[in-house]
Parts: structure tokens; C-alpha cells; sequence
């Protein structure tokens, strides 16, 4: 390893060109020691993953080599939360630096270890190390260990963490199940993640509880640091420009209920269609109909326990139709500079049904979100902490409209009153 910890930081701050991980790096404060031990403590939920993965991309866009060490998630869990936050870093400002050379190099300069189903041990992970040096050239700058179930379970992986740290010569980084008052085990770096309000709020090593000094405010889906007013806490609203309906291209599925009536006032309207589908999947509408292929369906695919984790709630597939239709979302959203949704906003801020996983997507990658509550009768835009109520337009050529079934006469009249009021 030809660079110290202090080059890599600040390499990681200046070179990124990331300008949110710059802030979250200068935020953790001078770099470790060699056999230091930084940890993120936060309770269950609240995206302690997250954040180890940007402090991972943090090293990995400058160069720098990653070890990261899942405790209880799988290889391909933990892949999903690099991806979306890459997504989300790109989308938040930083597109033109977020490309696939930038993939090539996370991809190339991360290896990742799940214990998932078996115990953790750090004597595994040290023979790991020495076997990916001696026949891989691969030597982590930074090792990242995600997972302890409390402070206890740290307590006693501690002084082997530090041990690693010496052997290895790497940074590492830790996290662990806590609420904010538990009393953590002597540490060289502790970083909280503090609900507060509709966001998350990092208290960074030099502040504490009652003190905003030095903190940060997180999105609360992908913990990327927010561009939030100081004093409101909302997110600028995002400018409104005209745009002529024959140059709007709608992305739906076709389906009864929400999708239909966008797909009819898009055709009242003259703007273009897309109804995506699969083999097996019923549409109401077939107007621009799109047959994706078990290829182009297995670019969004995901598990269904990680969609049932993000959504509070326990999806049991049919024949593969819950899997289709999800994968289905993910073309309608990832293609979508816009999102409309017709549906229902739950307390914890997700949406009810599979209608939900649509909202997922636009929030992880910072789409221009908007959703139809039916029971409250009113649009309400995702300012990027927290839904406020609002009035949408059509500013975006490429739209995505969805939602559910069971539309109702107040669900379609929102979805015509839009496009009414979009281009009359």
C-alpha cells in the first residue's frame, strides 16, 4: 500500500467527485490509526448499511481497495445497497461523474464476505485476507465489518478488530445495533445515526446529543447527505418547465385500475405510450405494448425478502407473477424522469401494496416522486425526507404512471386533472 491514511482522505474528499461523500468524509473526522476501530451505531433500521457502503465508495472511486464483511446480509444484498446508492450519488447532482467507468472501478476494487447462515468469526476473515494477497495481489486499504447485533457482541469482537487492523494495516469500520443513549465499548470513532424529524441526523465524532454542531442531515432511504434548508429542513422544490404532450412518452403496465386511466389520458392527450409486460401478465391496455424478456426482466430483478424489508412488510410470490411485476416496475421507474402514483401513504412513509415497490425505486434514485393519496384526497410530493402536500405538473418527457387497482372515482379524476392541467 503506497498511500497513508491521510492520502487517502484526503484523496477521497478531493477526488471523489463525489461532492456528498466529500462531506460525509470530511464529517467522520481525521482518518483512523492503523488498528483503529471506527463504529456506526444506530438501532435497527435506521441505515447503518448505508452509510458503511458510502464510506466504502468513498475509498473505492479514488482507487483504493475494499474488504467488506457482511455479519448476518447476503453477498448480493449488500451488492443492491452499493448500486442504489451509486444510483442516488448520481442522481443527486454528481450524473456526470457516476459512470461506468466508475461501476468498472467499485467493481474492481471491492471484494465482499457474507456470513449470512454461518458464525462470524474474525479469525475467518483474517485468513481470507492473507489468501486474497498471496494469490490475488488484492490488499484492502479499508475493511469494513457490518453487522454486530449490539454492544456486547462489539465488546468482544473488539480487540480482534484492532488486531486485524495491525496485521493488515487497514482502516477499519464497524457498525452495530444501538439506541442513541446505549453505552458503547471504548472506541477510536463513533458515529451515531439519530432519527430526527422526517430524516436522519449523523452526529459525527465531535458532537453529541444536543449538539448540532459538526452533524449532518441524511436522506432518510439512501442516508446520502441531503441539500436540505437549515432552518425549514425542506429540499428546494424542483423548477417546473412546459412541455408539449406529443413529446411525453408515458411508461406504464397496462394493468386495470391506475395504469389504464394513465395510459387513457395519455392517448386523450396525444402523448406516447409503453405498456411493459410479461409473459403471463394481464393488461387492460395494450396500446405501445412491450414484451420484456426474461434477459431484460432479470435486469430488475431483486429478492423478494430485501423488497419485504425496504416495505415493512411480507410478500409471498405466485407462479413468479410478484417477481414479474416488480421487475416490471423497475423498467417503468429506471426509465421514468417522473413518477405518478395512485395509492395510499402508510404512517412509515412507504405506499400500500406492490404499487409501494414503484416508490421505492424513485426515492433510492431521486426521481421527481409524486403520489395520489386516495384516502386523503390530494397529491403529495416526495421533497426528499418526507411527503409534502402539492400540486403536480408534467414537466419531464419521460413519465412513469402506476398504482393501484382498486382506482376510485376521486383517483381518476386526479389522473385526468393532471394531464388537463399539464397541457390544455
Amino acid at each position: 500500500m503506497d498511500r497513508g491514511p491521510n492520502d487517502r482522505a484526503e484523496a477521497q474528499v478531493n477526488a471523489s467527485g463525489v461532492p456528498a461523500l466529500g462531506t460525509l468524509r470530511s464529517a467522520l473526522g481525521e482518518p483512523l490509526p492503523i488498528g483503529g476501530v471506527g463504529v456506526v451505531a444506530a438501532p435497527r433500521g435506521i441505515g447503518k448499511t448505508a452509510l458503511l457502503v458510502q464510506i466504502g465508495l468513498g475509498s473505492l472511486l479514488t482507487d483504493h481497495k475494499v474488504f467488506h464483511v457482511a455479519i448476518t446480509d447476503t453477498v448480493d444484498h449488500v451488492r443492491t445497497h452499493y448500486d442504489e446508492i451509486l444510483r442516488a450519488l448520481g442522481a443527486g447532482g454528481s450524473a456526470a461523474t457516476i459512470g461506468t467507468d466508475q461501476v468498472v472501478r467499485v467493481e474492481r476494487n471491492r471484494m465482499i464476505h457474507s456470513f449470512a447462515g454461518r458464525a462470524f468469526t474474525l479469525d475467518l476473515v483474517a485468513r481470507n485476507l492473507t489468501v486474497l494477497a498471496e494469490s490475488a495481489q488484492f490488499e484492502p486499504d479499508l475493511v469494513l465489518v457490518d453487522g454486530f447485533a449490539d454492544p456486547d457482541d462489539l465488546r468482544r469482537h473488539l480487540a480482534a478488530l484492532r488486531a486485524l487492523g495491525l496485521a493488515h494495516e487497514v482502516e477499519i469500520w464497524a457498525s452495530v445495533e444501538a439506541p442513541a443513549a446505549t453505552e458503547l465499548p471504548e472506541i477510536d470513532r463513533l458515529v451515531r445515526l439519530v432519527p430526527e424529524g422526517r430524516g436522519v441526523q449523523l452526529l459525527s465524532p465531535s458532537t453529541g446529543p444536543g449538539s448540532t454542531a459538526g452533524s449532518l442531515a441524511l436522506d432518510p432511504v439512501t442516508l446520502t447527505v441531503t441539500q436540505r434548508d437549515p432552518v425549514t429542513g425542506v429540499a428546494p422544490a424542483r423548477e417546473a418547465s412546459p412541455v408539449a404532450a406529443r413529446d411525453v412518452t408515458l411508461y406504464s403496465g397496462g394493468a386495470a385500475g391506475a395504469e389504464a386511466a394513465f395510459g387513457e389520458a395519455a392517448e386523450r392527450y396525444g402523448a406516447n405510450e409503453v405498456s411493459l409486460t410479461f409473459d403471463g401478465h394481464l393488461q387492460a391496455r395494450t396500446r405501445g405494448r412491450y414484451v420484456l424478456t426474461s434477459s431484460e426482466l432479470a435486469l430488475g430483478d431483486v429478492s423478494l425478502a430485501y423488497v419485504s424489508k425496504r416495505l415493512n412488510r411480507t410478500y409471498n410470490d405466485q407462479g413468479g407473477l410478484i417477481r414479474g411485476v416488480l421487475q416490471t416496475l423497475w423498467h417503468m421507474v429506471s426509465r421514468s424522469q417522473q413518477v405518478f402514483v395512485i395509492g395510499k401513504i402508510q404512517a412509515d412513509g412507504t405506499v400500500v401494496g406492490g404499487t409501494g415497490w414503484s416508490v421505492e425505486l424513485a426515492r433510492m434514485w431521486s426521481r421527481d416522486l409524486w403520489v395520489y393519496d386516495q384516502d386523503k384526497r390530494g397529491w403529495f410530493w416526495w421533497d426528499g425526507v418526507g411527503w409534502v402536500a402539492s400540486t403536480p405538473r408534467i414537466t419531464a418527457a419521460r413519465i412513469c404512471g402506476t398504482g393501484t387497482r382498486y382506482l376510485d372515482a376521486d383517483g381518476k379524476a386526479a389522473v385526468d386533472a393532471l394531464f388537463s392541467r399539464s397541457f390544455s
